[in-house]
Formats: C-alpha cells, sequence, structure tokens
C-alpha cells in the first residue's frame, strides 16, 4: 500500500504552481523530501562525506574552517569535524521540512548568509558546494531528483550569497 500511495502522491503533485519565493512546486517539494530520506537517515555520517568531498574537489575550500591545518584522513575521525558536519546537515533538514514555508526558509538562509560573512567566503565556494552535493547525491539520486535538488540549492545560494 504504501508504495501506491508514494506514487499516487508523486503523479498528484503539481508542476505548474511556483512558490512565489522560491519557485519550487508542489512536485519539486515532493521529490526533494522524499529523496531526502535516505541522507537524513545518516545527518552525520552523510555529512562527513560531503565536506571531506568538498575538500578533495576544492582544496582551497578548507581555509574557511578552524580545522583547516588538520589533514583530511584525521578528519575522519575527529569529533569536532563530525559535530560541524552535523550542523551543516541539521541546517539542510530543516529547510527541507520548512519547504512549504518560503519566507521562513529565506529568514532561515539570512541568518546563515550572515553569520559565515566572518568567515570571509566567497561566492564561488557556494557553487562549489552545490557541485559537490550534486556529485555526493549521482550515487543514489535519480536524474529528476538531482536537477530538483540543484534547483533547491541555486535559490537557497543565492539568498546565502546576498548576505555574505
Amino acid at each position: 500500500m504504501g508504495i501506491i500511495t508514494s506514487t499516487l502522491s508523486y503523479y498528484m503533485t503539481k508542476t505548474n504552481d511556483p512558490d512565489p519565493i522560491t519557485g519550487l512546486t508542489s512536485r519539486d517539494r515532493y521529490v526533494i523530501q522524499t529523496s531526502w530520506a535516505p541522507v537524513k537517515k545518516d545527518l552525520t555520517g552523510n555529512g562527513v562525506a560531503l565536506l571531506l568531498l568538498y575538500f578533495e574537489k576544492f582544496p582551497a575550500t578548507k581555509n574557511y574552517f578552524v580545522f583547516k591545518d588538520v589533514p583530511n584522513e584525521k578528519l575522519k575521525t575527529d569529533k569536532k569535524f563530525h559535530a560541524h558536519c552535523n550542523s551543516v546537515m541539521v541546517t539542510l533538514d530543516s529547510l527541507i521540512a520548512n519547504l512549504n514555508d518560503g519566507e521562513l526558509i529565506v529568514s532561515l538562509l539570512e541568518k546563515l548568509g550572515k553569520n559565515h560573512k566572518r568567515h570571509g567566503i566567497k561566492d564561488d565556494a557556494y557553487d562549489q558546494l552545490k557541485e559537490t552535493v550534486i556529485e555526493l547525491f549521482s550515487s543514489f539520486m535519480t536524474k529528476e531528483e538531482l536537477e530538483t535538488w540543484d534547483k533547491l540549492l541555486k535559490v537557497a545560494f543565492s539568498v546565502i550569497i546576498k548576505y555574505l
């Protein structure tokens, strides 16, 4: 019964009702929320995988972090690093949980941008992070899911960048 309900929900969600603030449709929100479920099962582990891949692909981005001098191999077991990774993923989880409230999402992202401004983070670091998220998720998500995540991350990071 669960698969029938899930399939019906997917096909019954609208694609022509973009949120006036985020531009995400009902279908987009559904796809993001359902594809997030496997990631949510291990927020810390997936956060560690994400940031380690980010540092591997874009080593200069590690300079934005307090653990910039810690070798990546040691970060795999560093609890302070794990705590930061968890924080990143919990923030993402909060955005996903509130996809139906565009104003709240914008407020959360504004706060995030202001909090990161003091670190001197450049705009391109967020483009690189988006690329990394998509690469990590590509191992278990469909093309439609990845395209929808790309759409969400473009919106989210454009708000954050305004406040850097």
